[in-house]
Protein backbone atom coordinates (compact mmCIF):
# COMPACT_ATOMS: atom_id res chain seq x y z
CA UNK A 1 0.00 0.00 0.00
CA UNK A 2 2.55 2.31 0.85
CA UNK A 3 4.40 1.78 -2.20
CA UNK A 4 1.20 2.89 -4.37
CA UNK A 5 0.65 5.83 -1.73
CA UNK A 6 4.65 7.07 -2.00
CA UNK A 7 4.31 7.01 -5.82
CA UNK A 8 1.22 9.37 -5.88
CA UNK A 9 2.44 11.70 -3.18
CA UNK A 10 5.30 12.22 -5.26
CA UNK A 11 3.78 12.32 -8.48
CA UNK A 12 1.11 15.20 -6.55
CA UNK A 13 4.60 17.79 -6.35
CA UNK A 14 4.76 17.84 -10.24
CA UNK A 15 1.44 17.99 -10.74
CA UNK A 16 1.31 20.86 -8.54
CA UNK A 17 3.91 22.67 -10.07
CA UNK A 18 2.63 22.03 -13.56
CA UNK A 19 -0.85 23.17 -12.85
CA UNK A 20 0.00 26.32 -10.92
CA UNK A 21 2.61 27.18 -13.75
CA UNK A 22 -0.49 26.68 -16.06
CA UNK A 23 -2.42 28.66 -14.17
CA UNK A 24 -0.05 31.40 -14.93
CA UNK A 25 1.29 31.58 -11.18
CA UNK A 26 4.97 33.06 -10.99
CA UNK A 27 8.03 30.80 -9.67
CA UNK A 28 7.71 32.66 -6.56
CA UNK A 29 3.97 31.73 -5.81
CA UNK A 30 4.64 28.35 -6.20
CA UNK A 31 7.27 28.08 -4.04
CA UNK A 32 5.07 30.04 -1.66
CA UNK A 33 2.32 27.06 -1.82
CA UNK A 34 4.63 24.47 -1.63
CA UNK A 35 6.35 26.16 1.58
CA UNK A 36 2.27 26.29 2.54
CA UNK A 37 2.09 22.59 2.11
CA UNK A 38 5.40 22.33 4.55
CA UNK A 39 4.28 24.46 6.99
CA UNK A 40 1.21 22.07 7.12
CA UNK A 41 3.64 18.74 7.26
CA UNK A 42 5.45 20.61 10.67
CA UNK A 43 2.16 21.09 12.16
CA UNK A 44 0.81 17.98 11.61
CA UNK A 45 4.61 16.75 13.36
CA UNK A 46 3.88 18.43 16.23
CA UNK A 47 0.31 17.54 16.54
CA UNK A 48 1.30 13.83 15.63
CA UNK A 49 1.67 12.33 19.46
CA UNK A 50 -1.77 13.72 20.30
CA UNK A 51 -3.60 12.05 17.46
CA UNK A 52 -1.64 8.79 17.95
CA UNK A 53 -3.62 9.24 21.45
CA UNK A 54 -7.06 9.88 20.64
CA UNK A 55 -6.89 7.11 17.24
CA UNK A 56 -5.71 3.94 16.63
CA UNK A 57 -3.41 2.75 14.32
CA UNK A 58 -6.01 1.71 11.82
CA UNK A 59 -7.90 4.91 11.92
CA UNK A 60 -4.72 6.71 11.52
CA UNK A 61 -3.73 4.42 8.37
CA UNK A 62 -7.09 3.73 6.60
CA UNK A 63 -7.80 7.82 7.66
CA UNK A 64 -5.05 8.79 5.72
CA UNK A 65 -5.81 6.99 2.26
CA UNK A 66 -9.06 8.54 2.44
CA UNK A 67 -7.63 12.15 2.75
CA UNK A 68 -5.12 11.47 -0.22
CA UNK A 69 -8.16 10.26 -1.70
CA UNK A 70 -9.55 14.11 -1.44
CA UNK A 71 -7.74 14.91 -4.14
CA UNK A 72 -10.79 14.47 -6.26
CA UNK A 73 -11.96 17.58 -5.15
CA UNK A 74 -9.84 19.08 -8.16
CA UNK A 75 -11.86 16.67 -10.34
CA UNK A 76 -14.94 19.12 -9.71
CA UNK A 77 -12.92 21.92 -9.52
CA UNK A 78 -9.32 22.14 -11.36
CA UNK A 79 -7.77 25.14 -9.96
CA UNK A 80 -3.99 25.27 -7.65
CA UNK A 81 -6.12 26.44 -5.01
CA UNK A 82 -8.58 23.65 -4.50
CA UNK A 83 -5.90 21.22 -5.20
CA UNK A 84 -3.72 22.59 -2.60
CA UNK A 85 -6.63 22.81 -0.30
CA UNK A 86 -6.72 19.24 -1.28
CA UNK A 87 -3.73 17.79 -0.30
CA UNK A 88 -3.21 20.05 2.67
CA UNK A 89 -4.79 17.33 5.09
CA UNK A 90 -2.78 14.76 3.32
CA UNK A 91 0.32 16.65 4.69
CA UNK A 92 -0.79 17.19 7.88
CA UNK A 93 -1.83 13.54 8.39
CA UNK A 94 1.92 11.90 6.97
CA UNK A 95 3.89 12.49 10.00
CA UNK A 96 1.32 10.71 12.44
CA UNK A 97 1.20 7.92 9.67
CA UNK A 98 4.98 6.94 9.74
CA UNK A 99 4.98 7.53 13.41
CA UNK A 100 2.57 4.42 13.81
CA UNK A 101 3.74 2.57 10.89
CA UNK A 102 7.42 2.87 11.71
CA UNK A 103 6.27 2.45 15.63
CA UNK A 104 4.30 -0.17 15.44
CA UNK A 105 6.85 -2.55 12.89
CA UNK A 106 9.22 -1.76 15.59
CA UNK A 107 7.11 -2.94 18.79
CA UNK A 108 5.94 -5.92 17.30
CA UNK A 109 9.43 -7.43 15.05
CA UNK A 110 12.01 -9.22 17.85
CA UNK A 111 15.00 -7.22 18.41
CA UNK A 112 17.41 -9.19 16.59
CA UNK A 113 14.97 -8.99 13.31
CA UNK A 114 14.76 -5.07 13.72
CA UNK A 115 17.16 -3.56 11.27
CA UNK A 116 16.37 -6.04 8.82
CA UNK A 117 12.61 -5.64 8.84
CA UNK A 118 12.81 -1.81 9.01
CA UNK A 119 15.37 -2.20 6.35
CA UNK A 120 13.06 -4.26 3.51
CA UNK A 121 9.88 -2.53 4.61
CA UNK A 122 11.42 0.94 3.78
CA UNK A 123 12.89 0.19 0.92
CA UNK A 124 9.52 -1.48 -0.34
CA UNK A 125 7.79 1.34 0.68
CA UNK A 126 10.11 4.01 -0.95
CA UNK A 127 10.64 2.63 -4.23
CA UNK A 128 7.85 3.56 -5.69
CA UNK A 129 8.59 7.21 -4.91
CA UNK A 130 10.83 7.57 -7.57
CA UNK A 131 8.27 6.99 -9.90
CA UNK A 132 6.09 9.24 -8.99
CA UNK A 133 7.25 12.47 -10.90
CA UNK A 134 7.97 10.05 -13.81
CA UNK A 135 4.47 8.96 -14.36
CA UNK A 136 3.24 12.25 -13.51
CA UNK A 137 5.20 13.95 -15.98
CA UNK A 138 4.22 11.27 -19.12
CA UNK A 139 0.59 11.69 -18.12
CA UNK A 140 0.89 15.66 -17.79
CA UNK A 141 2.76 15.78 -21.01
CA UNK A 142 0.32 13.44 -22.81
CA UNK A 143 -3.23 14.39 -20.53
CA UNK A 144 -4.73 17.03 -18.80
CA UNK A 145 -3.75 17.61 -15.70
CA UNK A 146 -7.24 16.74 -14.74
CA UNK A 147 -6.95 13.22 -16.36
CA UNK A 148 -3.36 12.99 -14.70
CA UNK A 149 -5.44 13.46 -11.01
CA UNK A 150 -7.89 11.55 -11.84
CA UNK A 151 -5.37 8.62 -12.59
CA UNK A 152 -3.67 9.22 -9.68
CA UNK A 153 -7.22 9.55 -7.24
CA UNK A 154 -8.16 6.67 -8.69
CA UNK A 155 -5.10 4.48 -7.17
CA UNK A 156 -5.83 6.26 -3.46
CA UNK A 157 -9.77 5.35 -3.71
CA UNK A 158 -8.27 1.71 -4.61
CA UNK A 159 -5.90 1.47 -1.65
CA UNK A 160 -8.35 3.30 0.54
CA UNK A 161 -10.85 0.29 0.08
CA UNK A 162 -8.28 -1.72 0.29
CA UNK A 163 -6.82 -0.97 3.75
CA UNK A 164 -10.59 -0.29 5.04
CA UNK A 165 -11.64 -4.08 4.06
CA UNK A 166 -8.06 -5.33 4.57
CA UNK A 167 -8.24 -8.54 7.58
CA UNK A 168 -4.74 -7.58 8.23
CA UNK A 169 -5.54 -4.25 9.24
CA UNK A 170 -8.69 -4.80 10.55
CA UNK A 171 -7.78 -7.40 13.06
CA UNK A 172 -4.03 -6.26 13.91
CA UNK A 173 -3.35 -5.78 17.78
CA UNK A 174 -3.19 -2.43 19.15
CA UNK A 175 0.36 -1.53 20.90
CA UNK A 176 -1.69 -1.76 24.23
CA UNK A 177 -2.71 -5.52 23.59
CA UNK A 178 0.88 -6.38 22.77
CA UNK A 179 1.90 -4.74 26.12
CA UNK A 180 -0.03 -7.16 28.01
CA UNK A 181 1.75 -10.01 26.37
CA UNK A 182 4.74 -11.90 27.68
CA UNK A 183 8.38 -10.42 26.85
CA UNK A 184 10.18 -13.16 25.23
CA UNK A 185 13.64 -14.03 26.62
CA UNK A 186 16.73 -13.42 24.07
CA UNK A 187 17.79 -16.87 24.50
CA UNK A 188 14.78 -19.25 25.62
CA UNK A 189 16.78 -22.42 25.90
CA UNK A 190 19.21 -20.70 28.37
CA UNK A 191 16.10 -20.41 30.67
CA UNK A 192 15.22 -22.73 33.26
Amino acid sequence: MFTWSNLVFEAMFLIFIVVARRQGLSSGAIGGLIAVFGACSLLGSVASPRLQKRLSMRAIVVGSLWLQAGIVGFLVDPSIYVLLACVLPMAAFFPSVNAVVIGYRVAVVPDRLTGRVNSVARTIALCGAPFGPLAAGLMLGSLSARTTVAVFAAVLVVLAVFASLSPSIRNAPSLDDLEQLPIPTAFPEAVG
